[in-house]
């Protein structure tokens, strides 16, 4: 054997894809396990006691008793056929709009939707509209394939439609298109925002006017907490037509499965299935999932899920108001897991990270969640994750934080 390895970091510079180059060697990787005994606040995960363990037993038990030949081949590139035939029949319901199994493409969770809608419309040096802030596994995924990302900035409603109408005017008028305009219109990762149904429907008019494809992320649309769910997905009040709705078990089930489903036209999800190359996700998973929507578990799960989160969040509201009034304000959330704390002036989002961090307090600075580098001064509190009874001492522990970085800063 030689004593320096024949493949380094340098030495395959020339021989790796462009793309790998655009990446770079880091490895991107959410939620990486902190050997320290410390109070995260820092994943979007789900909340660990109320995985439905039980439920994923019955449906597996049913599986492998009346579909054990079919669960355990393969499954074909769109994904397993009574999951896609289930997810249809479930969105039918809750979309108001009749769809079929031709209008779902099943997924390795909601990051691969996203990045097989991607392979399927961009071109290097095709532009997309991003708000911002934004999910930032997203905005990797849009730079590897080497587009030319445009940050819209949001308000507390969510996305700005006033100003993609001024964006989709600008690039016109340079002669160029947007191709791909991708949002969280509601429970907004990391802001909460639920973008009004008269911004949605001006956003619709605008994407049909200029021709660009919408990208609606759904991770959280399920998760309300108020008596009345969200206005409509942008999917449903274009009847099907001008959006792709990426959705995912990982937070209505558990992120474990490593499942979710494109819903977009028929013509779409057969492009985005043309570029699989994986024969498909699991038949077996996909059937078990498809059993729990068949028996109603997983409506029964979800609607449980809405009172453990509201719960979670009027628990950290409480906790805010006592231990960091001074220093923070919010717009409590209609749903989803996240809390968006703006800053008092002086302070820096990321100066309160590290000392959290030192306090053993894991959470989320602002700066990481922009398009466009112009940042505000946030921190992004994820509260699915963090048991119950951890939520007050984590708080104490985040008010500390903020009172030393207060005490060394200009705070107005």
């Amino acid at each position: 054997m030689p004593d320096t390895p024949l493949w380094t970091q340098d030495s395959l510079e020339d021989l790796v894809s462009a793309r790998a180059k655009v990446m770079g060697a880091g490895v991107w990787a959410a939620a990486r396990p902190d050997d320290r005994p410390v109070i995260s606040f820092a994943g979007g995960l789900p909340d660990v006691p109320s995985l439905p363990s039980e439920e994923l037993l019955r449906a597996t038990r049913t599986v492998l008793e009346h579909e054990r030949r079919e669960a355990l081949q393969y499954g074909g590139t769109f994904g397993p056929q009574p999951l896609r035939e289930a997810i249809a029949e479930r969105s039918s319901g809750i979309e108001g709009i009749p769809l079929t199994h031709e209008h779902a493409i099943v997924t390795s969770g909601a990051a691969q939707g996203i990045g097989i809608a991607c392979e399927a419309l961009l071109d290097p040096g095709d532009t997309v509209l991003v708000e911002s802030p934004t999910f930032p596994g997203s905005l990797r995924t849009f730079h590897s394939f080497k587009a030319d990302v445009e940050a819209i900035p949001m308000d507390e409603e969510g996305l700005r439609v006033d100003l993609v109408e001024a964006a989709l005017t600008r690039l016109a008028d340079e002669g160029r298109r947007a191709k791909l305009l991708y949002t969280i219109p509601t429970h907004q990762n990391p802001v909460g925002s639920t973008l009004p149904l008269e911004r949605r429907e001006r956003l619709l008019e605008l994407v049909r006017e200029h021709r660009v494809m919408l990208m609606e992320d759904d991770a959280y649309g399920e998760l309300w907490f108020g008596d009345e769910p969200p206005p409509p997905s942008l999917f449903s009040l274009s009847g099907g037509e001008l959006a792709i709705k990426v959705a995912s078990f990982s937070k209505i089930i558990a992120t474990g499965l490593r499942l979710g489903w494109n819903l977009a036209p028929p013509a779409f999800i057969t492009r985005m299935a043309a570029l699989r190359y994986d024969m498909g996700s699991s038949p077996y998973l996909g059937r078990i999932v498809a059993e729990m929507i068949r028996n109603g578990d997983l409506d029964r799960h979800v609607d449980r899920l809405r009172g453990i989160y509201r719960r979670k969040l009027d628990r950290l509201c409480a906790a805010i108001e006592e231990h960091c009034e001074d220093y923070v304000s919010y717009i409590r959330p209609e749903g989803g897991f996240f809390l968006w704390l703006a800053l008092r002036p002086g302070l820096s989002a990321l100066e309160v990270q590290r000392v959290a961090n030192e306090k053993g307090v894991l959470i989320g600075a602002g700066p990481h969640f922009f398009a466009d580098g112009n940042a505000t001064q946030h921190l992004r509190v994820a509260f699915s994750y963090t048991p119950t009874e951890e939520i007050e001492e984590g708080v104490h522990r985040l008010g500390e934080a903020l009172r030393e970085v207060a005490a060394g800063a200009t705070v107005k």
